[in-house]
């Protein structure tokens, strides 16, 4: 046969087999679907249900199945063992010579698999291997790209499952099954997924022999896949295990690191049964800290109850601390801590903590803080609640304090904190982590008696408790000079701060008294101050900040534009109490305020209620300061009464005025009212028995000028009327008209 003749032979078969692998797919097979389903249940010792059929050439010889359902042993219950939405089968040329319809492999894609342990039987898939495994030789070649896999036990199904699964079944040498696996573990009952790929290779018949790794994925990940909780861990864990032996009594043994916490490897083996779903393991070497871990799982797939204990052998406490807060426990970045830990440690998923543990020579440090030294703590564990102490703590060179420390997981636990001292340091409370309200303010000083910090676990944290302080100072919004308090109790808790028997000194003013503050930010805070000598011009000079809000030199001395923004502490001010002064001098004026109730809200001042003498007079009434000027301004209504003046009593009624500070401020001084009087000699020959009429003051540099008006006076039987004023040399003249004639007085 000529050359050109094969030639053209050969390209007229190669276009007829083409045309024939096109048009395969396309030709009437249903007829095939009972034996196609008959051969591929010889093969799989399953029954199959089929959708269609359509045959394919291109990748040898097979058939195409769409809708394929392959249904489980009765024992495992009615749903099948897996559905796949197409199924490629290669038929098998030499079945084919043998006069059998047989595969050589089946390739399932965007299928499902349900793994099934019934009661009291093996796993349904042991269940195939058992059916299959007399031609295991047989066996097709199984691929599956892009599956899932679920778990049910009995009647159960578990929330765990493999998403984007691939797996590859082969028959291997001497009647075993090769298997390669990877899947992405997840939970049913969350949608935010953040866990790596198992990896599973190796022979699963007539026996295990697997090696399984799972790549670098979040350490909570890990943890919320058997607790749906979590447990808030940082960083990432990885492992690599090699298992072999029976499904119910497989060993163990592999490396398991963490990363986040340092390069942490630790070597483990134990026992896994995946017929009771248990899991043991110790670990094999020591991880850094002279700790040795046991993991135990039961119900690992269905209700996961897993515990992890630790035997700490004189561990680091130092690398302990370290590993902590690197997996995501809450202690400050810059603390060190030095000392031992032994005792056993565990965690269970269903109780929490349980052990006990011992730290000795320990040595805590933080930032801006005196070390603290414990020589022994004891630890206890039990019911998930941890107990520390208490234990004696040396903090600095000279303070000790007895610390008490619990902690309960779980529906109303949280961290409860108790600390007892005779005395310590303000700066050595904050070494103990401690922002007491009002001690958070002050910059020194001692302090003694009881604190407790209690924190439920789904809520701030809070101080009560009992103490006393002593010589610290107390920094307040609005005063010049901190408060420097000498000596006082103090009673904490979180709806309220109450201090009594207080003793301190603002710049040169001493007192004396009480104060409550209310969490209610509707309540004011409540005083009562006791002052026993105080100069007005020191008051002023330390309520400067609050007073003046005049800004910058050159606005000052011009007046220019509006005065300063009113600052947050002032708009929020709301202060109600009482004050006594016992000596207060005014300019040459010496006062005593037995008591005056004051309301302080905002930018306003009402002092009410004022009742106190100027020398041997009476003094009554209300005094309003305003701050919500450049300057304050202050008006004055009350009565000045009994007088000392010329032999006899006067009584003033009526209101003082004034706005500014300093120098400016009693320049500014503004009086007027009424006035009555008693056996007042005003000249020898001018003795007035009754005296009444209206006065008005202002203040000059000279000093008061006195302006007098509807003046009704009574000498003897005589009446008389008139006015006076303050003359230029400094004197009152009174001119009064009687019976027609006019006096002149001096």
């Amino acid at each position: 046969m000529k050359r050109g003749t094969v030639i053209r032979i050969g390209v007229i078969a190669v276009i007829a087999i083409a045309m024939l692998g096109v048009a395969l797919p396309y030709a009437p097979v249903d007829f095939l679907k009972a034996p196609l389903e008959r051969a591929l249940a010889r093969g799989l010792g399953r029954k199959v249900e089929v959708d269609a059929v359509s045959l394919t050439l291109f990748s040898g010889p097979g058939v195409s199945l769409d809708g394929v359902t392959i249904h489980d042993d009765p024992r495992a219950g009615i749903e099948p063992f897996a559905y796949a939405n197409t199924l490629d089968a290669r038929i098998s040329l030499l079945g084919l010579l043998r006069g059998r319809l047989e595969f050589s492999s089946l390739h399932l894609n965007d299928a499902t698999f349900n793994l099934v342990k019934p009661d009291n039987a093996p796993w349904n898939f042991q269940m195939l291997l058992s059916q299959t495994a007399p031609a295991a030789a047989s066996l097709p070649t199984i691929k599956v790209r892009g599956g899932r896999v679920n778990f049910k036990f009995a009647q159960t199904k578990s929330v765990l499952y493999f998403d984007d699964t691939d797996l590859d079944v082969s028959p291997g040498y001497g009647g075993a099954v090769d298997l390669r696996f990877s899947g992405a573990p997840a939970r049913t009952d969350q949608s935010a997924q953040n866990f790596g790929h198992f990896y599973v290779r190796g022979t699963v018949a007539p026996s295990l022999n697997l090696r399984v790794e799972l790549e670098p994925s979040a350490l909570d990940a890990v943890a919320r896949l058997f607790d749906s909780r979590g447990a808030g861990l940082k960083g990432a864990v990885s492992l690599d295990a090699q298992l072999s032996g029976s499904p119910s009594a497989l060993s163990v043994q592999g490396t398991l690191q963490l990363d986040g916490a340092g390069e942490w490897r630790v070597g483990y083996k134990g026992k896994m049964d995946l017929m009771r779903q248990t899991l043991e393991l110790d670990s094999t070497s020591p991880p850094g800290l002279n700790t040795r871990l046991h993991v135990l799982t039961r119900d690992l797939l269905t209700t996961p109850q897993w515990e992890v204990s630790a035997d700490f052998l004189d561990a680091s406490l130092g690398s302990a601390v370290d590993m902590a807060r690197k997996l995501g426990a809450p202690l400050p970045e810059k603390m060190t801590a030095e000392g031992v830990v032994s005792g056993t440690a565990r965690y269970r998923n269903t109780e929490g903590l349980g052990g006990n543990l011992e730290v000795r020579d320990a040595s805590v440090t933080v930032p801006d803080a005196a070390p603290l030294k414990i020589a022994t703590a004891t630890v206890f564990l039990k019911d998930k609640t941890l107990v520390a102490g208490p234990n004696t703590v040396q903090i600095g060179e000279q303070g000790a304090a007895d610390v008490e420390a619990t902690y309960q997981a779980g529906d109303g636990g949280g961290t409860q904190v108790k600390i007892t001292t005779r005395r310590m340091n303000m700066a050595d409370l904050r070494a103990l982590g401690g922002t007491v309200p009002m001690l958070d303010r002050v910059t020194d000083g001692i302090w003694r008696g009881m604190l407790t910090y209690q924190k439920p676990l789904a809520a701030a944290g809070a101080w009560s408790g009992d103490f006393e302080v002593q010589n610290t100072s107390l920094a307040v919004d609005g005063i010049a000079d901190p408060v420097r308090v000498q000596s006082a109790s103090v009673t904490v808790n979180p709806e309220q701060v109450s201090v009594t028997r207080l003793r301190a000194k603002a710049g040169d003013v001493a007192f004396t008294g009480e104060y409550r503050w209310s969490a209610d930010a509707a309540q004011p805070q409540r005083f009562r101050l006791q002052i026993p000598e105080a100069a007005s011009t020191e008051i002023e000079r330390l309520f400067q900040p609050t007073t003046s809000r005049e800004g910058g030199l050159i606005a000052r001395t011009l007046r220019l534009g509006a005065p300063g923004a009113t600052p947050e502490w002032l708009t929020q001010r709301n202060l109600e109490g009482t004050v006594s002064i016992q000596a207060l001098t005014v300019a040459d004026a010496r006062l005593n305020v037995n008591t005056a109730r004051v309301s302080w809200n905002g930018d306003a001042v009402q002092v009410s209620a004022i009742q106190g003498k100027v020398a041997d007079a009476a003094l009554t009434g209300d005094l309003h300061v305003d701050l919500s000027g450049r300057t304050p301004a202050y008006r004055f209504d009350g009565k000045l009464e009994d007088v000392a003046y010329k032999g006899g009593k006067l009584d003033f009624t009526g209101k003082v005025t004034a706005a500014g500070t300093g120098a400016a401020l009693l320049a500014s001084v503004k009086a007027e009212g009424t006035l009555r009087g008693r056996a007042v000699a005003f000249s020898p020959e001018a003795e007035f028995r009754r005296v009444s009429g209206r006065f008005a003051v202002n203040m000059t540099p000279t000093g008061p000028k006195w302006k007098l008006s509807a003046l009704e006076l009574t000498q003897g039987s005589d009446s008389y009327s008139g006015d006076g004023a303050t003359q230029a040399d400094g004197k009152l003249v009174l001119d009064l008209l009687s019976g027609g004639r006019q006096f002149h007085y001096p």
